[in-house]
């Protein structure tokens, strides 16, 4: 009993000298000095600024786009197309066979081409279809635009998980993430009252065709600002300064957070499935 005691005992305290340790080289990477902590509230305030608005505001979006076959029924569509039976419900459920696959693949070309490039273009193609929902005249044409609708809307949530994983150490991301999911929210409380209104322009049109037409163009309309003001990684970062970058990167490593340099391999892929 005493030896076993004594190894138990060895044994915590290799452990707890083990995470002293790190967290003292967490410490020294990420600085105790008040011009330190002064340079990473500046970079936190910054970032927030730049990428917050933009990413919370287009998920906002993106659920309205959605979900918005809905609100179109109840202003008339499956009337004025002469849905029968389940056919409605085929068509809002094309749009997860490929929303479900399409996460991973869009992710790689993430990767490719940079969250500033790849997220606002996924978005303005996803508004191009909800558009043509405007112009869709069958129960065939319905299904077919919401499979693509959901193969571009697929990447958006696990784009911007990855993006802020470039940003953010863990500890500062879940207050973040959990502050961009909340815009799901607030879209499924604002999408009827927005669609009300939009089905009540007079034109030329349709009533629910005013909801796709209008709310796929707020949809460009986000896109083009978040490709103005994005950045995909901070070490391009224009924004800030030459410190607040080293600050962020020093405190960025010692949180083991992912860098661009960084490439994929099978063993990593398979180690995530």
């Amino acid at each position: 009993m005493g030896i076993e005691s004594g190894s138990a005992m060895s044994v915590e305290d290799g452990k707890h000298s083990q995470i002293a340790s790190t967290t003292h080289v967490q410490t020294e990477c990420i600085g105790d000095s008040e011009a330190d902590r002064a340079l990473i509230k500046s970079y936190l305030r910054k970032c927030d600024l730049r990428l917050l608005p933009a990413t919370f505001a287009m998920y906002f979006l993106a659920v309205i786009d959605r979900n918005n076959i809905g609100n179109a029924k109840v202003a008339g569509m499956n009337t004025l197309l002469g849905l029968k039976g389940d056919q409605f419900n085929w068509i809002v459920s094309a749009f997860f066979f490929t929303y479900i696959f399409c996460e991973v693949p869009s992710n790689y070309f993430l990767k490719r081409l940079g969250a500033r490039v790849w997220l606002p273009l996924i978005a303005i193609c996803w508004s191009i279809l909800v558009a043509c929902l405007a112009a869709a005249k069958s129960y065939g044409s319905l299904v077919a635009v919401r499979v693509l609708l959901g193969v571009f809307e697929a990447g958006y949530v696990p784009g911007f998980l990855y993006l802020t994983s470039f940003w953010y150490t863990k500890k500062q991301q879940a207050p973040r993430v959990a502050l961009f999911f909340s815009a799901g929210m607030f879209a499924g409380i604002w999408a009827g009252p927005l669609a009300a209104r939009l089905q009540q322009i007079n034109g030329s049109l349709d009533s629910y065709q005013y909801i796709f037409l209008i709310e796929a163009s707020m949809t460009v309309c986000v896109a083009i600002v978040m490709a103005l003001v994005m950045r995909s990684y901070p070490e391009s970062a224009s924004f800030l300064t030459e410190d607040e970058r080293d600050a962020a990167l020093r405190m960025l490593r010692a949180d083991r957070a992912l860098f661009p340099s960084a490439n994929y391999s099978p063993r990593q892929v398979l180690y995530a499935l």
